[in-house]
């Protein structure tokens, strides 16, 4: 009786197919996190966004109740001046001077300003030939603020305006 000695081929490594398959499978994955951190530096600039208009809103807010008191005395501005006086600056950027530190007003509340020097100079460098109020993370984020009329009945309010 003859013994057949039979050894067994032990393959290893991929095939062809098996290592296309599992590059294209990388590749698909690679592109969705791509994606993904895409999408979170578009969203952190549109939190950004939305933090430097409640910024201004917040200091608008301030300069109308500032104006509606008269100097240091007990006298008080009606709402209805202090609105005719913002609306009769025409454009985004003459009201948003307002809220910027004037150094030579002699009202110490202007003298101050509603929003401090760096963030006003920030809106200031990026807001150049425009009357779109803009920053980096508000251009980045391709939008801007606007400072639109004060309706009657209302208050002012700051627009997030997409581009």
């Amino acid at each position: 009786m003859k013994v057949r000695n039979t050894v067994q081929v032990c393959r290893r490594g991929f095939s062809f197919v098996e290592a296309i398959f599992t590059i294209a499978i990388i590749g698909i994955m690679s592109s969705l996190v791509v994606a993904a951190i895409s999408n979170a530096s578009r969203d952190a600039h549109r939190v950004m966004a939305r933090q430097q208009q409640a910024s201004v809103q917040s200091a608008l807010t301030a300069w109308v109740l500032a104006q509606t008191r008269m100097g240091n005395t007990a006298q008080f501005r009606s709402l209805e001046n202090v609105r005719t006086t913002y609306n009769s600056l025409g454009t985004t950027s003459a009201r948003f001077n307002l809220l910027v530190p004037n150094s030579a007003s002699p009202d110490p509340n202007l003298r101050a300003g509603f929003l401090d020097q760096t963030t006003a100079d920030h809106f200031l460098d990026y807001t150049t030939g425009s009357d779109k109020l803009k920053t980096a993370a508000l251009d980045n984020a391709k939008q801007y603020l606007s400072l639109p009329d004060w309706q009657s009945g209302d208050f002012p309010r700051v627009d997030l305006v997409n581009e």
